[in-house]
């Protein structure tokens, strides 16, 4: 089993090819970052990208995710990007 396969059963209601297609739309992350477990988590993040999910949180975040999800993945990335100065 490929590690994707980890976050197959977040998508249980869903044809398991269609998503794998759409790894990276908003929609998935969405999931992943409102139902998965932070193994899921880790192996999503390695396949679709810190970047792309930072512009999901930027972009969509607020729209699509509970207020509590959104705070702490929106605190979660901050503190992961070095500060500027």
């Amino acid at each position: 089993m490929g590690k994707i396969e980890k976050i197959k059963n977040l998508f249980w209601e869903y044809e398991w090819d269609s998503v794998k297609k759409r790894i990276d739309s908003v929609f998935v992350i969405a999931k992943v970052l409102e139902m998965g477990t932070p193994e899921q988590f880790e192996i999503f993040e390695k396949i679709v990208g810190r970047e792309k999910i930072k512009k999901f949180l930027a972009e969509k975040g607020k729209k699509l995710l509970s207020p509590v999800s959104y705070n702490f993945w929106k605190n979660y990335y901050e503190k992961k990007t070095p500060s500027r100065t």
